[in-house]
């Protein structure tokens, strides 16, 4: 059994990413359940919430066979970066069929493949549960930049296009901005933790990783409400998302654990200011 104590911040932080993400995945779905474009849009986001989840669960047991399953699992993350882009191909009007949706997701098959045979994927050190990725972290992160650049190309052809409508390409310039920027974000996480395990970094990032996963929200959230993504009849007022926000950021900022995750804070808190308030 591990021995370790989860902090409040952990548990207030992760719930709310979670319960948010469930909100908008299932508020775009049932606003039109047929079509491709608010599927995509909600298995990604659902993958999202299920990969917080499966953090939570690893933040909270004390059982080591349980936080590898756990870790293993989260390898599947990969199937977040492949519904992005069959979203971005039906954000464009182009409605993929089964048949190149599986050639596109061949690659993910090797993860699948990872994952149940047990591959590369690191273990769970038994007295602090601390965890070593192993390398199929590298083949992840690779799959992911590959499935996020080709999804910004297509996006960004489209806005390039001269006939395009334009909501869509200022819909489109901030969902280019919000991939290529969480799929970076990841990859610094992951660089800085691979140096953490080596033990020439003597920093302590996982608490902090959540707002990778709420930054990405964070955007979606204000292209639907400013750019009328998925076309709502009636979505919440700014001032609603913005109090929501405001009260999951206030949470975290009291229960944040360091003075440097303070800074943080505020500086996500004040980029969210300008983003509904100050443009």
């Amino acid at each position: 059994m591990c021995e370790f104590e989860t902090p409040l911040f952990i548990i207030y932080s992760y719930s709310s990413v979670i319960i948010l993400s469930l909100i908008i995945a299932f508020s775009i779905l049932l606003k039109n359940p047929k079509h491709s474009l608010n599927r995509s849009a909600f298995y990604f986001i659902s993958i999202l919430a299920l990969w917080t989840m499966g953090d939570l669960v690893q933040w909270l047991t004390r059982n080591v066979q349980i936080s590898e399953f756990f870790l293993r699992l989260s390898n599947l993350v990969d199937f977040f970066f492949l519904f992005f882009l069959y979203f971005a191909y039906a954000l464009i009007g182009k409605d993929l069929n089964w048949k190149k949706k599986l050639i596109f997701a061949l690659p993910i098959f090797i993860t699948v493949f990872l994952v149940v045979g047990n591959y590369g994927m690191g273990n769970v050190e038994p007295l602090y549960c601390d965890y070593d990725s192993g390398w199929v972290i590298y083949y992840s992160l690779f799959i992911d930049l590959v499935y996020s650049v080709w999804a910004s190309a297509i996006l960004i052809k489209e806005y390039l296009r001269p006939l395009a409508f334009y909501k869509t390409k200022l819909q489109i310039k901030v969902l280019v901005f919000t991939i290529i920027s969480f799929i970076l974000l990841n990859i610094a996480y992951e660089t800085v933790d691979i140096f953490r395990v080596m033990d020439k970094l003597n920093i302590e990032i996982s608490p902090y990783y959540v707002l990778v996963n709420l930054f990405f929200l964070v955007l979606m959230i204000f292209n639907i409400i400013e750019y009328d993504l998925f076309e709502f009849s009636s979505v919440p007022r700014r001032w609603f998302a913005f109090s929501v926000l405001s009260v999951i950021f206030l949470g975290m900022f009291f229960l944040s654990l360091t003075p440097l995750f303070y800074f943080i804070l505020l500086i996500f808190y004040i980029m969210i200011i300008w983003m509904f308030w100050g443009r």
